[in-house]
């Protein structure tokens, strides 16, 4: 069991102060001077920054479910984020691939959000970067209000590290090790047997993350996932995707660190939370019905209660000192229904944005938090157990039963975003990207990228 320093020490309870003291030499809006911004009733609003790399739409319900429980939201993201088309965002900042802490610190400076919640593993990294780096003192207390302490962001981003301290606060884990080189693979092998996870730091998707069941794999598993990252896959990224933000770790030579995992028999299980300065607020546990891949994000998932799960959130959580969005992943064993942690992702998860009733509305109760109010009581978006996300499964496969049987998450109040997301990917919109897809996969075919 944890000592009660390490449990409680991330733990602070006192009275938030919104509203924050502007960079030197910006300009102070007359509506902004020592004052928090309140509606016409006195009550706090919040003022919420999501930031973002990618253009997952989970994004977009989230900002959806932020606004509705009374919050000003702002969004920093790529030119083609979908959640640009919502009309409530106040303000909307380009995350610039060419320079991205820059302009996400610029940002940060410019608006003085009261919490940054960050929605992709880039973002977070750019966030403790900053931190560590910037001579603004108002944007490192933004930063590590909105996510942790600075002396938990290596934890908070190593696998390793996250399960070893999760062993230490009596959390259930499978055995693990950090990998810095091949012959550490060698010693577990040795002492291991197959099958077992090898897992790259800062991955996402499933993408970093390979199930090993003979040992003969997996030191070629290991080279491969250890390269340095690939300038084909910038280029081939840049051109389909219009995501140029793997151009960066190409430039930087940068190679992920490893880490090896007991594979657990099971099904894979999630528990997103919204928690401030170490204390859980509100939470919401789900299984996955169906995933996109063997190691992939679900795109069924089947609402549960799992104290356990909650459990091992709330010692994670207060030993970090957490604050904003966060999701765990855990195997729940086939044998013996325990729940594993296998790892966390410290942003928010497409479960963060689901809305259902008391103690499970995690927009509600981190704006509550944040604007010093009591809780209200927001009816649920669905009282059915299964969630089919949007558009995932409908993209995938139009006729699964799930549709009928589950809520589909489909955002209808805001028609311009449904289009959007109903949208082909951008690489089958255009016929000269469709013909470069092609020669891709061809030129491709034998070297193991499944994109």
């Amino acid at each position: 069991m944890p000592s009660n320093s390490l449990h409680h020490g991330g733990m602070r309870t006192e009275a938030v102060t919104v509203g924050f003291a502007p960079a030197f030499g910006d300009p102070v809006p007359a509506s902004r001077r020592d004052v928090p911004e309140t509606d016409r009733a006195g009550a706090v609003i919040p003022h919420i920054l999501l930031a973002t790399t990618g253009k997952l739409p989970s994004t977009a319900r989230l900002a959806m479910e932020l606004h509705d429980a009374g919050a000003r939201v702002s969004l920093v993201s790529p030119s083609n984020h979908p959640a640009r088309a919502l009309g409530f965002i106040q303000d909307r900042r380009i995350y610039r691939a060419w320079a991205p802490c820059a302009s996400l610190e610029a940002v940060i400076r410019r608006l003085r959000p009261d919490i940054v919640i960050p929605c992709d593993e880039i973002t977070v990294r750019d966030l403790h970067e900053i931190a560590r780096k910037t001579t603004n003192p108002l944007v490192q207390q933004s930063i590590v209000r909105s996510t942790a302490p600075a002396n938990r962001f290596q934890t908070i981003v190593s696998r390793a590290a996250l399960l070893s301290l999760a062993d230490q606060l009596g959390v259930r884990v499978p055995g693990s090790r950090p990998l810095p080189a091949i012959g550490t693979l060698e010693q577990w092998m040795q002492e291991n047997d197959p099958p077992f996870v090898l897992k790259a730091d800062g991955s996402w998707a499933g993408f970093g993350v390979r199930i090993i069941s003979d040992a003969g794999t997996a030191r070629d598993a290991y080279v491969t996932m250890t390269k340095r990252a690939s300038g084909r896959l910038a280029l081939r990224e840049s051109l389909l995707e219009g995501n140029y933000f793997g151009i960066r770790p190409w430039l930087r030579k940068e190679r992920p660190s490893m880490s090896v995992q007991q594979y657990i028999d099971g099904w894979p299980a999630n528990i997103g939370v919204a928690c401030w300065q170490g204390e859980v607020l509100a939470s919401v546990c789900a299984e996955s019905v169906a995933t996109t891949s063997a190691t992939g994000p679900s795109t069924v998932a089947r609402i549960i209660r799992n104290p356990e799960m909650e459990d091992a959130a709330r010692r994670v959580v207060a030993a970090l000192g957490l604050s904003g969005m966060i999701g765990f992943d855990f195997v729940i064993e086939a044998a013996t229904q325990n729940a594993y942690l296998i790892e966390m992702n410290p942003r928010n998860t497409p479960i963060c944005a689901m809305r259902l009733g008391e103690g499970r509305d995690l927009a509600e109760a981190l704006v509550a938090r944040l604007a010093g109010r009591r809780r209200r009581e927001r009816p649920a978006r669905t009282d059915r157990d299964i969630i089919v996300f949007f558009p995932d499964t409908w993209q995938e496969d139009p006729s699964n039963l799930f549709l009928r049987a589950g809520y589909h998450d489909v955002p209808w109040e805001e028609p311009d975003l449904v289009r959007l997301l109903m949208q082909p990917e951008r690489r089958e919109r255009y016929g000269i990207l469709r013909a470069l897809r092609r020669l891709w996969l061809m030129v491709n075919r034998d070297s193991g990228n499944p994109r």
